[in-house]
């Protein structure tokens, strides 16, 4: 179904989500694999040359090695030939040798015997100047085929020591049926390679088309189902990943406001009920009344305003926790999603586009960011919920959270607590709390940095109440002392436009005020900031 709508509606297609990740993901495959392509037709020739160079300096060796054990001296030039003829010959890849001998003591040469037609040798004194090479020499030379051939000098050096050499082998190895060779690998790997790209691209289209547009599908279809009316209508996403936890969070939300409608419900038909049996007494004593009838009709107008109120108040109270609930529950998934952009962010080999798109999806995240606080601040504070929480498990779990944005930003923290360190906390707002001093401490620090974080018993602890007393140290830009009293306020903040909304530190102190304790900011301009405030431990018993 969703195939069918795709191909009647293209333009709606390419601007999707699946379409933007299927263009960049094809586009990388493709480049890679045809690089990887190409990188083994290019390391196919290279060694193939090599393997002929190789062949063709054996070959040159055999003959030296033969011409030292048979025959130094050029005496039996016969026996030279049937060894040239079988090395070398028009139907092996090793075309020509010739062999010259060294005449005197300088470095003129005579031709001794050649594999080919001797009239047609090429060669003249200045062949001598080879007969100085510590070794074999091979060149690449173009024949007048239009081809290409390996050619190797070789000096015939005797097993004396310290004696020149004695003669000189020059071996020719036409390339040409390695070419052959290759140019068929090449071709079949061209031919080869349409069907692989066509094949990835089916798979990287199918692939997230099940792992991302069909979940939001069904999502969005759920959304339109509820705005319809539909209250029993949930999200059919079941998966572990960031999509389906969005998928649980938006079926638990459904499942309150349906819980809030029935409950409404209910309350409208009390309210209905109560409105008939006060009008009925309305009317027994408007009858038996008569007098007062201006002031019961002043009573029923001002009655039915109060229900009014009473049901825009409890309307206005269900949507304030649905919207408090939603907003809290979307702020993590946002947060792991903006951790993980940063980290494809900071990979140098990203293409230009891919970081342009990676910046749009990252300014829309901080969008859906902002309005999710905006959300926060308009419903009231909730009311806590404190349990026994101990920070080293606390502190795992925000681990998991901020070290996508620390591992970004090159940024170490180091915690010192003692191990029985328990909290009588809400742990929720401990998590808001720790996430939002460790945000201020990653803008703080854009060039990395190190945050400490370190717990102690409070002076001001006793045998019935325990206090801790926390220390969150970070190792950037620090405050000037004029703006330290301004830090907590609301809407209050020194960070670059569109950086903050000056609601962290206040939402903290409230946070740390909620739980009874106190909190500061101790600050040096250029040597980093502390945040200190307390905590109510659980008790020892």
């Amino acid at each position: 179904m969703s195939f069918w709508r795709m191909r009647i509606r293209p333009l709606a297609w390419l601007r999707s989500l699946h379409a933007k990740l299927f263009v960049l993901l094809g586009l990388v495959t493709s480049v890679l694999t045809v690089a990887v392509a190409y990188n083994i037709t290019r390391n196919s020739r290279r060694e193939l040359e090599n393997y002929s160079r190789k062949l063709t300096i054996e070959a040159a060796g055999t003959v030296e090695t033969d011409i030292i054990e048979r025959d130094p001296t050029f005496s039996n030039p016969d026996k030279l030939d049937q060894l040239l003829e079988s090395i070398a010959g028009p139907d092996r890849s090793i075309f020509q040798i010739d062999v010259f001998k060294r005449l005197g003591k300088g470095s003129e040469v005579d031709m001794v015997r050649s594999s080919g037609d001797e009239k047609t040798v090429d060669w003249g004194p200045e062949i001598g100047s080879y007969l100085s090479l510590p070794g074999p020499q091979a060149e690449l030379v173009d024949l007048n085929t239009g081809g290409r051939a390996w050619k190797v000098y070789l000096p015939i050096h005797t097993h004396r020591p310290n004696q020149p050499p004695i003669g000189l082998i020059r071996a020719y190895c036409d390339l040409e049926r390695w070419e052959v060779v290759w140019s068929n690998n090449f071709n079949k790997t061209v031919r080869t390679l349409p069907g692989v790209l066509l094949g990835e691209f089916i798979l990287l289209w199918l692939i997230l088309r099940v792992l991302i547009s069909d979940p939001i599908e069904g999502l969005a279809l759920t959304m339109q189902r509820l705005e319809q009316g539909e209250a029993g209508a949930r999200a059919p996403v079941r998966r572990s990943d960031e999509l389906g936890l969005i998928a649980g969070r938006f079926n638990d939300m459904a499942a309150q406001l349906e819980q809030a409608a029935q409950e409404r419900e209910t309350l409208i038909r009390e309210i209905r009920g109560l409105n008939t049996n006060l009008q009925g007494r309305i009317d027994a004593a408007l009858f038996e009344l008569q007098a007062k009838n201006d002031e019961l009709a002043a009573l029923v107008e001002r009655n039915a305003l109060l229900r009014e109120e009473l049901s825009a108040q409890e309307r206005l109270a269900v949507a304030g926790q649905l919207t408090a609930t939603f907003a809290h529950e979307v702020g993590t998934p946002l947060n792991l999603v903006t951790g993980h952009l940063q980290l494809l962010d900071a990979q140098k080999d990203l293409p230009d586009k891919t970081r342009e798109r990676l910046g749009v999806i990252g300014g829309q995240i901080k969008r859906v960011g902002d309005i999710v606080r905006r959300l926060l601040d308009l419903t009231r504070r909730p009311q806590l919920h404190r349990e026994v929480q101990s920070l080293s498990h606390l502190l795992r779990d925000l681990q998991q959270l901020w070290t996508p944005a620390l591992t970004a930003h090159g940024i170490h923290v180091l915690a010192e607590a003692p191990p029985n360190c328990s909290l009588d906390v809400d742990r929720k707002q401990m998590e808001q709390l720790f996430l939002n001093l460790m945000n201020n401490a990653v803008d703080a620090m854009p060039e990395g940095g190190t945050v400490r974080l370190s717990a102690r018993l409070s002076e001001d602890s006793t045998p019935g109440g325990l206090w801790w007393e926390f220390r969150f140290q970070d190792s950037g830009q620090g405050i000037p002392a004029d703006l330290l009293s301004k830090v907590f306020r609301p809407m209050f903040t020194t960070k670059p436009e569109g950086k903050g909304t000056g609601l962290g530190l206040s939402i903290c102190r409230e946070i740390v005020r909620g739980h009874g304790g106190d909190i500061r900011i101790e600050s040096t301009e250029g040597q980093g900031t502390c945040v200190v405030f307390t905590l109510p431990g659980a008790s020892r018993g």
